[in-house]
């Protein structure tokens, strides 16, 4: 017993403040990470990380959000003990969502704590009181949906900017008593250049890598893309002209998006025969269809991957494109040879391993029925005698089962690529649309692996 009490318990600090609560009420995410620093200080807890969810919309789903996910991870990881927030409706708003959310602390053994309010999960009324609030919570922001709206709304018609974060080459300054967007001083040189170069060139990617280049900015594409599509640097805001200092006329503005537009339409027509097969040699992600220019003739375009990694400052250093013209040339002549060479080392390895038995028990669905088990539980649909005899089994039989010397294998299914080999497929296949070439190639392969711009191996899908 003194071993559990002189244990240093961990704790996540979760903060959370959306967009709409900044503009009704101003609630700040640092009050609240003062507030929990101070409880965890008092209880002689651990900080061992903070969460801070902030900017997004109460009604958008908790268990989307970016800064949930790596909390869960870390939960499912063991880091931690036990999660701080200050009230409930800052951990959920959402009853089916907080009973996720729980199966997952359940199952790491990971409790929380609101340092502002009392509740208590140990006993059937703590659960349902939890239950209720959390309904309360839900309902409340639901009806307060359209007065956010009117509240934003109408700082936006008195020309305030409502939001806390603001675009890359502005920043808010208080003008007249009201928050307004005006040009950040060390930002602006490299946000007009940003849009004089994506005019220039017609292409904002290239526009971004050019400002990086030159004014030492470390952006991803993925967000200079964003911002290629912000009205807002042309000075309108939410249908208002004039809301703020414009970066690029917006004639010029609407040629950029005009410019972006058709190629997206070309886009969509062209069929990539390898979209998402493909894997970077450095970095490991898909990588991504486009298309490139014939350097002797730049109106002839031909397919092609890259990593777009690597091109983002993130570390990966893999900066070759893979076409797809060669790609599937090597793919043509060497796949029936690699398929035969995949059969025979599978029935070799087959034949020279131990059988082993298969496992009856479903693990899978064993932790299926814990989890509806434990939202029973914590619903207060069940008391704690029967929820402690049932999960305590679950729970062993599950163990047994993942420690048990024999484990189920399940041999490839190598069936349908005889299936293919039987076939006279190099003839078939320039008989085909591009369409159904594409779907020929991912129905036997799972990834394709390359080295500089050629292929070097394959993982079939059996």
């Amino acid at each position: 017993m003194k071993a559990e009490i002189d244990r240093i318990i961990r704790v996540a600090l979760y903060i959370r403040v959306s967009t709409e609560e900044q503009a009704l009420h101003g609630y700040s995410l640092q009050a609240q990470e003062d507030e929990l620093l101070h409880f965890a200080k008092e209880k002689k807890y651990k900080v061992v990380g903070t969460y801070r969810d902030e900017g997004f919309s109460a009604r958008k789903p908790a268990l989307k959000r970016k800064v949930m996910q790596e909390l869960l991870d870390d939960v499912r990881a063991g880091k931690i003990d036990r999660i701080l927030f200050i009230k409930l409706d800052r951990w959920f708003r959402n009853v089916w969502e907080y009973h996720q959310v729980q199966a997952v602390l359940d199952e790491n053994n990971v409790t929380w704590q609101a340092t502002m309010e009392d509740y208590n999960t140990a006993t059937a009324d703590g659960r349902l009181k939890v239950n209720i609030m959390l309904s309360v919570a839900e309902n409340e922001a639901d009806r307060t949906s359209e007065r956010i709206k009117f509240v934003f709304n109408s700082k936006v018609n008195r020309g305030e900017y409502p939001y806390g974060r603001v675009p890359i080459g502005y920043k808010a300054e208080i003008v007249d008593g009201l928050r307004k967007l005006v040009k950040d001083p060390e930002l602006e040189a490299a946000i007009t250049a940003f849009w004089e170069y994506a005019l220039k060139y017609n292409s904002v990617r290239r526009a971004g890598f050019l400002v990086n280049a030159e004014y030492g900015t470390t952006r991803a594409a993925k967000e200079w893309l964003r911002t290629g599509k912000l009205e807002i640097y042309c000075g309108t805001f939410e249908g208002i002209p004039d809301f703020c200092p414009a970066y690029v006329s917006r004639e010029n503005w609407k040629k950029i998006q005009d410019r972006k537009n058709l190629i997206k339409k070309a886009q969509a027509w062209n069929v990539y025969l390898f979209s998402g097969l493909i894997t970077c040699p450095s970095c490991g992600h898909t990588l991504k269809a486009t298309y490139k220019s014939y350097p002797n003739d730049r109106s002839i375009k031909y397919n092609a991957y890259r990593c777009n990694h690597g091109r983002d400052n993130t570390g990966c250093t893999y900066r070759s494109s893979v076409s797809e013209k060669k790609t599937e040339k090597y793919l043509l002549e060497h796949i029936r040879e690699m398929i035969e060479e995949y059969i025979s080392e599978t029935e070799v390895g087959a034949s020279s391993k131990k059988k082993k038995r298969i496992i009856k028990f479903d693990v899978a669905k064993a932790k299926e029925q814990l989890r509806r088990l434990n939202v029973a539980y914590f619903a207060g649909n069940m008391p704690d005698d029967e929820y402690t005899a049932m999960a305590a089994k679950l729970k062993e039989d599950i163990a047994k089962a993942l420690e048990s010397e024999y484990e189920a294998e399940k041999a490839p299914d190598i069936g349908k690529l005889r299936a293919f080999l039987d076939t006279d497929f190099e003839a078939i296949y320039r008989t085909l649309e591009k369409d159904d070439q594409r779907r020929l190639w991912r129905s036997i392969i799972k990834e394709i692996r390359v080295e500089d711009n050629h292929v070097v191996g394959v993982t079939f899908n059996v």
